[in-house]
C-alpha cells in the first residue's frame, strides 16, 4: 500500500485525515472508477406537492417500493432531488441497508406518471453518456466487495454516512465493464417481471 501524505490546509469534505477512508480506498481494487459510467445529478425536484416522495426506506437490495411511497404521509416541504429513469440512487446513509435502486420505468408507471422527488439523503446517479444503461451496475453496487469498502468508507457515530468521493472511486471490474450490455438486459428484464408481479398483487389488494 502506497503511503498517503496529506497536509492540514488540504482538509476538508474530501480529504480527511480518518484511516478508514484511506483502508476503503485501498480495498477499491482493480478496475474502472465509477465515475467514468456516472455523473451526480444534484437538480432539486420542483412541483413537490404533485410528486411521489421517497426517503431512504423506499429502495432497497435495487427495488423502489413506490406503492408505500404513495401511502405515506406527506413529506416535509423540505429540499428534494430529481430523479429520472435510468438513474441510479445510493442512499449515502448506513449503507450496509443496502438502500440502491435503479429508477425502472415500470416504477415510474407505478407512480402513475407523476414526477419522483428523492430524498436528500440519496446520491442520484445519472448515466455520464446519454444512452448508456447504468442497470449493469446495480449487482455490483449490491456485491460484496462494493459493500464492503462503502461499509469502511462511512464516517460519523449516529448517522453513519458514506463520502461521496468514496462511493464515485468504487472500481468496476473489466469483466462486469465487458459484460455491461448483456448484465443490464438481464436486470431490467428481472425488474420487469418483479414490478408486473408488484402492480399485479396491488391490483388485487385494491380490489
Amino acid at each position: 500500500m502506497k503511503l498517503a501524505v496529506r497536509a492540514l490546509a488540504e482538509l476538508g469534505p474530501d480529504v480527511v485525515l480518518a484511516p478508514e477512508r484511506w483502508v476503503a480506498a485501498a480495498g477499491a481494487g482493480e478496475g474502472t472508477p465509477l465515475d467514468e459510467f456516472v455523473v451526480e445529478r444534484r437538480e432539486r425536484a420542483d412541483a413537490i406537492e404533485r410528486a411521489v416522495v421517497l426517503d431512504t426506506t423506499h429502495a432497497r437490495d435495487g427495488l423502489l417500493d413506490i406503492p408505500a411511497a404513495v401511502r405515506a404521509a406527506p413529506a416535509a416541504k423540505s429540499a428534494k432531488k430529481t430523479a429520472r429513469a435510468g438513474d441510479l440512487v445510493v442512499s449515502r446513509l448506513r449503507p450496509y441497508l443496502r438502500q440502491i435502486a435503479l429508477v425502472h420505468p415500470r416504477a415510474l408507471e407505478a407512480a402513475s406518471a407523476r414526477p419522483l422527488a428523492v430524498s436528500t439523503e440519496f446520491y442520484v446517479l445519472a448515466p455520464r453518456r446519454e444512452g448508456d444503461d447504468l442497470a449493469f451496475l446495480l449487482p455490483f453496487l449490491l456485491g460484496e466487495r462494493a459493500q464492503s469498502v462503502l461499509a469502511a468508507a462511512q464516517e460519523g457515530g449516529h448517522h453513519p454516512r458514506v463520502p461521496r468521493s468514496s462511493l464515485l472511486a468504487l472500481r468496476v471490474p473489466s469483466a462486469i465493464v465487458a459484460a455491461r450490455r448483456r448484465l443490464s438486459r438481464e436486470v431490467n428484464g428481472a425488474l420487469d417481471v418483479l414490478y408486473d408481479a408488484s402492480a399485479r398483487y396491488q391490483r388485487l389488494l385494491n380490489r
